[in-house]
This record gives structure tokens, sequence and C-alpha cells, in this order.
């Protein structure tokens, strides 16, 4: 796996029309991360799936020194407000959306969108034709929306738990990915 974008980075990007921006993580946001990703599976994740497997799955932040980790082994965005980080995207070269969630307290602002944009803009910078993930059911329809295609579906473990998940991908450049 390839080492953080430069935390150094002065790529801060906003848009005209949201009210948060987009830069590159810094080791100094892991503890606002791992709430962002808590809060996201704890809250949306029941609706898909039950409590136990929610909390099953997010007790893989209960590590923070693992969890931090786990970030610097990719290249990792983070979207932020007035208020702090919102939502966070990770993707593991070449090519593989590793992690993206947004706080419910930022859902349906685009802060997903803007954040898997940017990761798929580093992946296609390092030369990947293609951009996968393995989608939770809440975000499978959100990266359909977004021209991802289902190539295969599998049921992983997390503790006593099995979740399913879907293996997903988009062409780099595609009309479909566009929208």
């Amino acid at each position: 796996m390839n080492a953080m974008i430069d935390a150094n980075s002065s790529d801060d990007a906003t848009t005209p029309e949201a009210d948060f921006g987009t830069r590159d993580y810094r080791a100094s946001d892991a503890e606002e991360v791992r709430q962002v990703f808590r809060a996201a599976v704890l809250e949306t994740g029941l609706a898909a799936y039950t409590p136990e497997q929610v909390q099953a799955w997010a007790a893989r932040a209960d590590d923070a020194a693992a969890f931090a980790a786990q970030r610097d082994a990719g290249w990792v965005r983070v979207a932020f407000d007035d208020d702090g980080i919102i939502g966070f995207g990770q993707i593991d070269m070449p090519g593989h959306v590793a992690m993206l969630f947004t706080h419910p307290r930022a859902s349906r602002r685009g802060v997903a969108r803007a954040l898997l944009d940017d990761l798929v803009m580093l992946a296609e910078a390092m030369g990947a034709r293609s951009v996968t993930v393995d989608a939770s059911r809440v975000a499978r329809p959100f990266f359909a929306r977004h021209g991802f295609g289902e190539i295969s579906s599998e049921v992983v473990t997390l503790g006593d738990q099995a979740l399913e998940r879907f293996r997903m991908e988009a062409t780099i450049g595609s009309p479909a990915r566009k929208k």
C-alpha cells in the first residue's frame, strides 16, 4: 500500500455551492476521522444491518492506534466544515476505495460525492483506469448512482457477525461515472 498524501499540501478545495471543503488527511485528524466512522456506521448502518452487525462493524475502530495506522496505509482525503471533519475517504492504490464515510449530520450535502471525486482523481493521476469498492448495503445505491457496476457480492465476518457487501467497479472517465 502507498503512503499517505503529503499532509503539508495546500490542496484544500471548496466549491462555490458547497458549505464544506476537502483537503488531505493529517495525522492530527485521526480521532475525528475515527469518530466520523463510528457515527456513520452506528447511525446510518441501521438502515440495512441489524444492531448486532452494526456494533461488530463499528468495533473496527475500537483500537484507535490501529485505526489510525490503517489511514496511514492509503491516500486519504477529509471533508470539513466550520464544526470540524464531516467525512473522509481513503483510496488504496492502484484504485480501490477502502473507505468512504460521511457523518450523519452532514448527509445529503454532497460530501461523499466530493470525496469520491477526489479519490478518483488521485487514482487517475496514479495511472488507474478503473476504481473498485467493496460497498455495504447502505453505500451500494450511492456507488451505483455514480457509475459503479456490481461485479460480485460476498459475506464477510466481523466478530461473530456476517455482513453482506458488494464488489463494484467504475471505469475512470466513463460517461456513467460523470453522473
